[in-house]
């Protein structure tokens, strides 16, 4: 069998590369695809990575290019970051200009020398715009207001000072050491109670914890006034977690009001749409509850101040009434004391008359009492004595009555104890009973063989029991 006829691999590598570089050479091509299998080499400025197109229903790939990206194109892409705010990264859906390559080693690739950054503002805002529409038409209580958003959140009134905040941010934020130094040391001596929560407030996939921090503040059940969200500066693609759904959503309904100072100079996000108050920066934030109180204050100090103006007038207007009235009050009492020490005149000329009239009246009731009372004492004691001897008489005669009646008493007992006596009953016949030195009157516990006394009128007998019979008290013996 003769050999067959064959070249190296690298010839035919050769072949390849002459046609693809005969056929792509100095041509460009803007290809729209999705970033997968991304690197990054910074030393050397080199992105690696692999472009693929996905299948329409979501199922698969339908091709797929090896891309890299060095000199100019990586120039290109660092520029992309920066107008875009979005890391050039993995499944990002990108509008991207490449040259054909082919590489004896490698293979076929290519080069992305340009990458449309309108393209992806268009896809971010998009997103953003889908975000605010669902937010909308998902929840009741955010309404769209013209250019902006009522929200649960927004509709809140805010203390009229403000004093104990809850704030989240990054434990390394200098945003948050701003806010707090600003708050600390403000103009008018304010004191503040500034709790910490600590999250990670950038990375889409830290909504969740940045979530737990709301919620944590909420169960803690302190009567906070205000919540306060700081992020400070950095690129535009760590503010992207601020358009989040979930976190926009348990913002415009959080029940405490909340205000953000992300920090961002170039536009407005999602959160900072559905809070009750958005400043620029952590300062602002700090600079907004300081004027705030300050309002609150000069709003008392108006007050006070008004007051002060209004009590000095009311205190010259009645200062003046008081005057008059002082006035008219001095002469009226100096009229009503010379028509009343008149008055004191005549009644006095009438009392000592009238008193005189009366002394004499009494005085002659008096003597005439006198004379009585000389005569009276005799004729009382005359009659009390003979009152005397007539009680003494009938004491006497009752007493004697009372003594006759209680001796017949007497008797009659007397002759009523003899007739029961003792002594008296033996002679009836009748005899008395005993058994161990006690009198008895029934045989309950006499049993046969046992001692008893029995006292007669003239003698004591002691006898042994032979027979114990019952007895109903109908047999008689008489």
């Amino acid at each position: 069998m003769e050999p067959q006829q064959y070249i190296r691999l690298s010839a035919l590598n050769d072949i390849i590369h002459d046609t693809i570089n005969s056929r792509f050479a100095g041509q460009r091509f803007w290809v729209l695809a999705d970033i997968t299998n991304h690197s990054f080499k910074a030393d050397k400025k080199i992105h690696y990575f692999e472009l693929v197109e996905k299948a329409h229903n979501g199922n698969g790939v339908t091709a797929k290019m090896l891309g890299k990206s060095w000199g100019g194109g990586a120039v290109r892409i660092e520029e992309f970051e920066k107008n875009t705010g979005q890391v050039f990264t993995n499944n990002l859906h990108v509008l991207v200009q490449v040259s054909v390559d082919y590489h004896p080693l490698y293979g076929l690739s290519v080069s992305v020398l340009d990458i449309d950054s309108n393209f992806m503002l268009g896809i971010l805002e998009q997103q953003r715009n889908a975000t605010l529409e669902r937010l909308v038409n998902e929840n009741d209580y955010i309404k769209k207001e013209g250019n902006g958003y009522s929200t649960f959140n927004s509709r809140l009134k805010l203390p009229a000072v403000i004093q104990k905040v809850a704030v989240i941010s990054s434990i390394s934020s200098a945003g948050n050491e701003d806010f707090r130094h600003t708050m600390q040391h403000n103009d008018f001596d304010y004191f503040f109670q500034i709790d910490d929560y600590y999250s990670a407030v950038q990375g889409a996939n830290n909504a969740k914890l940045f979530m737990n921090k709301l919620i944590e503040i909420y169960n803690t059940g302190i009567l906070y006034d205000a919540v306060v969200i700081n992020r400070g500066g950095g690129s535009q693609s760590d503010f992207l977690i601020f358009d989040n759904y979930n976190i926009a959503r348990a913002v415009a309904k959080f029940p405490i009001p909340i205000l953000t100072g992300i920090g961002h100079q170039k536009n407005v996000s999602i959160t900072d749409l559905m809070a009750h108050t958005h400043t620029k920066t952590p300062t602002k934030a700090a600079e907004f509850i300081i004027a705030h109180n300050r309002n609150f204050e000069q709003l008392i100090l108006s007050l006070q101040q008004n007051i002060v103006i209004k009590s000095q007038k009311l205190f010259h207007v009645h200062y003046k009434e008081l005057s008059e009235l002082k006035n008219a009050i001095s002469h009226h009492t100096r009229k009503l004391v010379q028509i009343c020490g008149e008055e004191l005149a005549k009644n006095n000329q009438r009392i000592i008359s009238s008193s005189r009239s009366v002394l004499y009246g009494h005085q002659k009731k008096l003597l005439l009492t006198a004379h009585q009372l000389v005569q009276r004492p005799k004729m009382l004691l005359q009659q009390k004595k003979s009152d005397l001897t007539l009680i003494k008489n009938l004491i006497k005669n009752a007493a004697n009555n009372y003594l006759r009646r209680e001796k017949v008493t007497l008797e009659y007992h007397h002759k009523s104890i003899q007739l029961i006596s003792p002594h008296n009953i033996l002679r009836k016949g009748y005899a008395i009973v005993k058994f161990n030195e006690k009198i008895i009157s029934s045989a309950e516990r006499i049993q046969a063989g046992d001692e008893i006394v029995i006292i007669l009128k003239d003698a004591k007998l002691k006898s042994t029991v032979t027979e114990k019979t019952q007895y109903d008290g109908r047999e008689t013996y008489l």
